[in-house]
C-alpha cells in the first residue's frame, strides 16, 4: 500500500485525451478512453519456506539456494515467479508448501505435486536415517537424491536446477526432509517446506504483446505496464459486468447513485471467481504502527463479510446516519490500547470489539421495475418499500420495519427474470413453500395458482393479466412475529401466452419471507460470541463476550465468529515499530469442483484476493463463460444470493485519480 516504492498490483485510470474525464468535474461520464486504464505489477521478494520457518540467515541458508528469497509476481491476480529475477520472464507456482503442512510418505509412494510433477519415495532407512526419493514429470524422473535427516539444514535440504527461459542452472525445486521414523508396519519419511515451478512452461513477455484487452507497454525487470487497446463503455446498470479482462469486470450502481449528482454513481471492479477452491475475503488493514485505537473500524465497502449492496452505497459508508452493518474496536478498560499509542498490544479486550447493524429501505422490484410512484403502487403491498437487515452478513427482513424481528428471504426474484409455468406445474421456492399453477385460461387472459408450504394450501388466487398493475398483482399477508396481518408474499403476472401446445403464464417480481421462522432479537441475546446491548427498531449493537488474544501470526486464523476471523502479519512486519503489525479482519469462501463461478463485489481501495488452490491461474467482452454458483443459505432465492455480500478484496485502485467513488466488492451470485 505504499505510495512509492510500491510492488504488486495497481489499477488506475489516467486521463490521456480530454474527451471523457472520469471524476467529480464530469460525473456522468461513463466512457474510459483507449490506454486510460493502466494496470501495472512490480515484483516483490518471498523467503523459501526453509529459510522463513527454520529462522535461516544470510550465513545459515544453505548454498544450493543462491539467498535467501525468490521474487514472486501477481499477474493478473495469479502469482508468478520470476525466472533471475526478471519481471518478463514468469514461471507457474506448482507447489509452495504451508510452513505447517507435512507430507509423510513410505517406499512406493507417490506424491502428486500437480501440473504431471511427483515424487516418489523409493526407499526409507531409519538405521541409517535416510531416505532415497525421485522427482518426475509425466512419469520421467527429473532428479533423484540420498538425504539424511541428521539435524543440520544442509543436509536435511534437497534442491534441484535446470536451464529455462534465458538463464541457466535456475533453481526450480526444494524439499526438506524433516525426519524419518518407523511405525509397526512400514518406516517413513516426513517432506516439508517443499517448492516448485514449472521450469517447462515460462511465459514471456514482451513490449507490444497483448493479454486479456490490454497491450504491454513497458517491459522491463523491475515491471509490466499495460493499457487497454480498446475505449470501455459503461452501463450503468447494478446488474450489467462490464468486463475488460477475462475475469475482471467493472460493476457500477444505476445513474444517479452517487452521492450528489443526478448523474454521478458508484463504480467498483469485481472479479469472477470459477476455480474450485477456497478464497480468503479479506478487509481492509490496518497497521497498528500507525493507526489510532479509533480508527479500527470497518463497514460494507471495506470488509467482505458484511453486507454490501452497490445502490446503496453512499448510505452504507455514510460517517452520519449511516445504515447496514459496522464492525469497530473501541477501547474501553485502558489496559491494552489497540494502535499506535501501543503497537504490539494483540488483545482486544471484552466489549470492545463492536458489531452495529441498521436496517435499511428496499423498493419492492414491483415498484422498482415498473417505475410506480405512492399512487400508483397497489394498495395491498403497504407501501413503496420494505426494510432490509443485514445480521452477521446475510440480509433478513424486519418485521413491520422492526429490526428486532427478522425474517429470512426466501426469494426476491431479479427485476429481469421471469418464471414461465404451465397447468400442473410446481415451482420450488425453498424452505418447503411452492407455487402451483392449476390452470391457464389464454382467452379470459388469467391464471389461477396456489402458494403452499410442506405440501399444505397457504394462499390461491385467479390473476387477470389485462395491463393493469392492481389486478396483476396478488399478495399474501399473515400473522408474524409478534404483528399482525403482514405482507409476507407477492408476485406479478407480467403475461399469459399460448403455445403449439400448452398455456403458459409469466411470473415476475416475487418476493417471500418465511413467515414461520422469525427471529426475535433481545437485550443479553447471545450470537456467535457477541451479546446484545442495544435493541431497538432502528439499530442493534453487539460487544464480544470475550477477550481476544490475536496469535500474531500470519498463517493464523483469529475468529471472533463461526465465520470472521482476524489475520494478522507477524510481529514487527508493520511499518515503523519492531513489535507492530498488520490486521485485518477476513472470512472465506468455498467454490466447489461443481459450481460454476461467483464475482466479487464488495471491499476498499486496497485488498487482497487469495486462493488455497496451487498455481493460480478477449473480444469487446473480455471474458470466458461463466454461470451461477450455488449456495446452501441462497440456492432457493436467487435475489438474495445476487445482492448477498461474501465479499472483498481483489484490485488496488487509485480513487483519487478516478474521482469517482470506489470500491471492491465480492458478492455470491445464485
Amino acid at each position: 500500500m505504499a505510495s512509492e516504492n510500491w510492488f504488486g498490483e495497481h489499477l488506475q485510470y489516467i486521463e490521456a485525451d480530454g474527451q471523457y474525464e472520469l471524476g467529480k468535474s464530469n460525473p456522468g461520464n461513463h466512457v474510459i478512453g483507449e490506454e486510460e486504464l493502466v494496470y501495472s505489477t512490480r515484483p516483490f521478494p518471498n523467503k523459501y519456506k526453509v529459510v522463513s520457518e527454520l529462522g535461516l540467515d544470510a550465513n545459515t541458508t544453505p548454498s544450493e539456494l543462491g539467498g535467501m528469497v525468490y521474487y514472486k509476481l501477481p499477474w493478473f491476480g495469479k502469482p508468478y515467479v520470476t525466472v533471475e529475477n526478471d519481471a518478463t520472464q514468469l514461471a507457474n507456482i506448482v507447489i509452495d508448501q504451508d510452513g505447517s503442512d507435512k507430507k509423510i510418505l513410505k517406499a512406493g509412494d507417490v506424491w502428486d505435486l500437480g501440473k504431471n510433477y511427483s515424487l516418489t519415495v523409493n526407499q526409507v532407512d531409519v538405521e541409517g536415517n535416510k531416505v532415497w526419493f525421485s522427482l518426475s514429470k509425466d512419469g520421467e524422473e527429473l532428479e533423484s537424491g540420498i538425504i539424511n535427516s541428521d539435524g543440520t539444514v544442509e543436509s536435511q535440504t534437497f534442491t534441484a536446477k535446470a536451464d529455462f527461459g534465458d538463464g541457466s542452472d535456475q533453481l526450480y525445486f526444494i524439499t526438506y526432509v524433516d525426519s524419518v521414523f518407523v511405525s509397526a508396519t512400514d518406516s517413513f519419511a516426513v517432506f516439508k517446506y517443499t517448492w516448485l515451478i514449472d521450469k517447462d512452461d515460462i511465459l514471456i513477455i514482451k513490449e507490444g504483446d497483448e493479454y486479456q484487452g490490454f497491450e504491454v507497454k513497458e517491459a522491463s525487470e523491475d515491471e509490466l505496464v499495460l493499457k487497454n487497446t480498446d475505449s470501455i463503455t459503461l452501463n450503468l446498470d447494478k446488474d450489467v459486468k462490464n468486463y475488460f479482462t477475462d475475469s475482471w469486470y467493472f460493476m457500477t450502481s444505476d445513474e444517479g447513485k452517487g452521492s450528489t449528482s443526478p448523474n454521478g454513481y458508484v463504480i467498483c471492479p469485481v472479479k469472477e471467481l470459477s476455480k474450485p477452491g477456497t478464497y480468503t475475503l479479506r478487509g481492509m488493514p490496518f497497521d497498528t504502527n500507525t493507526t489510532s485505537s479509533d480508527e479500527f473500524c470497518w463497514d460494507s465497502s471495506t470488509f467482505g463479510g458484511l453486507y454490501y449492496s452497490i445502490n446503496k452505497h453512499k448510505d452504507l459508508v455514510a460517517s452520519e446516519n449511516w445504515f447496514g452493518e459496522h464492525l469497530q474496536y473501541i477501547e474501553t478498560d485502558g489496559q491494552y490500547e489497540l494502535g499506535k499509542s501501543n503497537p504490539g498490544n494483540h488483545v482486544i479486550g471484552e466489549d470492545e470489539l463492536v458489531y452495529s447493524t441498521r436496517p435499511f429501505p428496499n423498493k419492492y422490484k414491483v415498484v422498482s421495475e415498473l417505475g410506480l410512484d405512492a399512487n400508483t403502487t397497489p394498495s395491498e403491498l403497504g407501501g413503496m418499500v420494505y426494510y432490509k437487515l443485514p445480521w452477521f452478513g446475510k440480509p433478513y427482513v424486519t418485521v413491520e420495519n422492526d429490526a428486532t424481528q427478522l425474517a429470512s428471504i426466501v426469494i426476491d426474484q431479479s427485476g429481469s427474470d421471469k418464471k414461465i409455468l404451465k397447468a400442473g406445474d410446481v415451482w420450488d421456492f425453498g424452505k418447503g413453500y411452492s407455487l402451483s399453477v392449476n390452470q391457464v385460461d389464454v382467452e379470459g387472459n388469467k391464471v389461477w395458482f396456489s402458494l403452499s408450504k410442506d405440501g399444505e394450501e397457504l394462499e390461491s388466487g385467479i390473476i387477470n393479466a389485462d395491463g393493469t398493475v392492481e389486478s396483476q398483482t396478488f399478495t399474501a399477508k399473515a400473522d408474524c412475529g409478534d404483528r399482525n396481518d403482514q405482507l409476507y408474499f407477492i408476485t406479478y403476472v407480467d403475461s399469459v401466452f399460448v403455445s403449439a401446445t400448452d398455456s403458459f403464464a409469466v411470473f415476475k417480481y416475487t418476493w417471500l419471507i418465511d413467515k414461520d421462522n422469525i427471529l426475535i432479537i433481545e437485550n443479553g441475546d447471545e450470537y456467535q460470541g457477541f451479546e446484545v446491548k442495544e435493541a431497538s427498531k432502528d439499530e442493534l449493537v453487539l460487544k464480544n463476550t470475550d477477550s481476544i488474544t490475536l496469535n500474531l501470526d500470519k498463517d493464523v486464523k483469529n475468529y471472533f465468529t463461526d465465520s470472521w476471523y482476524f489475520t494478522t502479519s507477524d510481529e514487527g512486519k508493520g511499518s515503523t515499530s519492531p513489535n507492530g503489525y498488520v490486521i485485518h479482519p477476513a472470512t472465506d469462501m468455498v467454490i466447489e469442483a461443481e459450481d460454476a463461478s461467483v464475482s466479487a463485489e464488495n471491499s476498499t481501495e486496497n485488498l487482497n484476493m487469495t486462493s488455497d488452490s496451487k498455481g493460480s491461474d478477449v473480444s469487446s467482452d473480455y471474458r470466458a463463460a461463466s454461470s451461477d454458483i450455488a449456495d446452501e443459505d441462497n440456492s432457493s432465492h436467487p435475489e438474495e444470493a445476487a445482492e448477498e455480500t461474501s465479499k472483498l478484496p481483489g484490485f488496488g485502485i487509485i480513487s483519487g485519480v478516478l474521482g469517482v467513488i470506489i470500491c471492491v466488492a465480492l458478492r455470491k451470485k445464485s
